[in-house]
């Protein structure tokens, strides 16, 4: 389990109320030291998991100390090993919310889902070793490419503005998620000018078309990526997971319309938007499970309001996008 090391900063006079409220959430060691802006430093070793619990409870027990600030820092190691020994109220209260904090969560997902100059070249990077690895059947070249496709953040980032009713986080990750896969398909269509591209090649017919293991393989990707963020996992490792729904399917469709080939290259978008679609709705599935909510109650409306219309979107395109599939087996037809 990933660790954390919790500082909240606090006057003297709520210091030991800030020990109780992190003993109760299962912090074992816990300790006090003098200084910082308020006077008192509470630290604090928990596990990932718990951070989220432990914010809400401080906040809950110091909403009447103004300024106090909590810092979370991840943690290598701890020798020896803390077992945490939390009460039966924090066991429920942490239970209830087991994922590391809001705060974390959202500078993680928040910092991935802003455009750059090297998101921009990152993209370009993996969509040109996508194309070449597609068109030469060469496997391990597009599992390379996306090793290198930053396009975890800004889909989940999409996913976490809609759960959080945050319209500035969703501008800017939705900026981000079409000029990457704008990048992407326009790389890949200048490069599938100037190289061979065949449909007898496994690696691009397989991705001229959509069925119900794709939109399985999206959902799957769009849990594990959130799970990821909401855990304390290193997301770099779900983003590969991610990739796969959206980089080869874009670059595969980019590199059949520079050959000309228009009916499948259209499949391969189709493919495109029902993974963006699938991955998106179970980011937000997973945020909701998670327990990912406002901290100020005057932002749960709006935000319950946003998930809710977005949950209702998306669950609508993924019918039709099922609907689609099976049509198309019933009059034997290929999808896209």
């Amino acid at each position: 389990m990933a660790l954390r090391l919790l500082e909240a900063q606090v006057p003297e006079d709520v210091c030991e109320e800030a020990e109780r409220a992190l003993a109760e959430v299962g912090a074992e060691t816990v300790w006090k030291e003098p200084g910082g802006p308020l006077g008192t430093q509470v630290i604090a070793v928990l596990g990932a998991g718990r951070t989220g619990a432990a914010i809400d409870l401080l906040h809950e027990r110091l909403a009447n100390s103004a300024g106090f600030r909590v810092l979370v820092l991840p943690l290598d190691a701890v020798a020896p090993r803390p077992v945490a020994s939390a009460s039966a109220a924090g066991r429920a209260q942490a239970e209830s919310a087991e994922a590391v904090s809001r705060e974390e969560v959202y500078a993680s997902v928040s910092a991935g889902a802003r455009f750059s100059p090297t998101f921009l070249a990152l993209t370009v990077l993996s969509a040109t070793v996508a194309a070449i690895g597609l068109s030469t059947n060469n496997t391990a070249a597009v599992i390379g490419a996306m090793v290198v496709a930053p396009l975890l953040g800004p889909n989940i980032g999409v996913a976490l503005a809609f759960t959080l009713g945050d319209f500035v986080l969703l501008r800017e990750a939705a900026k981000s998620a079409a000029l990457g896969l704008v990048a992407a398909y326009g790389t890949a269509l200048l490069m599938g000018v100037g190289v061979e591209v065949r449909l007898d090649i496994p690696e691009i017919a397989s991705r001229t078309g959509f069925g119900y293991g794709d939109l399985l393989l999206a959902l799957a990707a769009g849990a594990a990526g959130t799970l990821a963020y909401t855990t304390g996992a290193p997301a770099y490792l779900v983003g590969v997971m991610v990739a796969v729904a959206l980089l080869p399917p874009t670059v595969a469709s980019g590199l059949l319309l520079g050959e000309g080939l228009v009916r499948e290259a259209l499949g391969g978008l189709l493919l495109v938007a029902a993974n963006v679609t699938a991955l998106t709705l179970a980011a937000m599935l997973t945020f909701l499970w998670k327990g990912i909510r406002p901290r100020a109650w005057w932002r749960e409306d709006q935000a319950r309001e946003s998930a809710r219309r977005g949950i209702a979107v998306f669950v609508a395109l993924f019918a039709l996008l099922t609907l689609a599939v099976l049509l198309s087996r019933l009059f034997g037809e290929v999808a896209g």
